[in-house]
């Protein structure tokens, strides 16, 4: 039989205490698995702030599955700072290469903004200005580009040629359409790792949350048509139970989300006051 490799973990679970033939391949997913079991990754000293319980616990989960080779998706709730977890990331995984941030344009601000404040040893540069050829073939260990998804569609073919090490899609409902030139540029993207940050994986339909596992982890889902048959009719259309917990359990190691109310205790006082009066 055939798996992908990021199923290792789910299949892991299912098949313990049994006996096993496996190849090669497979055995060293296990064993990434559990160093990442034990991995505790420290935050760079050069991060400029302190990380809340929650938020450090994020940062330690990205770094893990980076370890393992697995994309992720940070779902926290809005306000819970997916960007200085990120930027955590960022600054962990600066000394091996670049780094590229995609958002929307009215976000791109507050990228450059929060990078300066939390993370000031990044060569942090906005794409567009000056000569963007140059900036590209350029950018190496320490640098941080961030860019607006109306540029990745435009220079998608430019952006397509630089290998990243680290690769950021913000607000990635922004690429949940999989029939779009703004997805398609997306998934033609090269990186070592991809992140994903959105409050809302879903919004209408499981296609989405297809095409955005086919952003961090191509393949886990299959194909759509094939996600379609194995998840996606019977659960939208017979609120099928168990094929949804299925689907949960496979995605589960690679989505991380908090809301407002599970992590009150750690917020500051101003902060609890306004989440309990709405």
């Amino acid at each position: 039989m055939r798996f992908h490799p990021l199923a290792a973990l789910a299949l892991d679970e299912i098949t313990n205490g049994m006996k096993i033939t496996a190849s090669k391949p497979w055995k060293d997913q296990l064993l990434r698995l559990s160093e990442m079991g034990d991995l505790n990754p420290k935050l760079p000293s050069t991060l400029q702030g302190e990380l809340r319980d929650y938020q450090r616990e994020g940062f330690q989960w990205m770094m893990r599955l980076a370890h393992w080779g697995a994309g992720a998706c940070l779902a926290d709730d809005m306000g819970l700072g997916k960007t200085v977890q990120a930027l955590a990331l960022i600054l962990s995984r600066a000394p091996q290469g670049p780094a590229l941030i995609l958002a929307p344009t009215s976000v791109c601000i507050n990228w450059l903004e929060e990078s300066q404040r939390f993370a000031p040893t990044l060569n942090v540069h906005q794409f567009g200005s000056g000569d963007r050829q140059d900036m590209l073939d350029a950018a190496g260990p320490f640098d941080l580009i961030v860019c607006s998804y109306g540029l990745l569609q435009t220079e998608a073919e430019r952006l397509a040629q630089k290998h990243w090490h680290t690769l950021v899609a913000d607000e990635a409902q922004a690429i949940k359409n999989a029939l779009t030139k703004r997805s398609k540029a997306a998934m033609a993207l090269q990186a070592d790792f991809k992140l994903i940050t959105t409050g809302t994986p879903i919004e209408n339909h499981l296609g989405e949350l297809w095409n955005l596992f086919n952003f961090i982890n191509p393949g886990l889902l299959g194909s759509l048509q094939k996600f379609n048959e194995r998840y996606a009719q019977a659960i939208e259309n017979q609120q099928d139970q168990e094929i949804q917990q299925r689907l949960k359990k496979l995605l589960r190691p690679f989505i991380l989300r908090r809301l407002k109310n599970d992590v009150l205790t750690e917020l500051p006082s101003r902060l609890k006051l306004l989440y309990m009066s709405n």
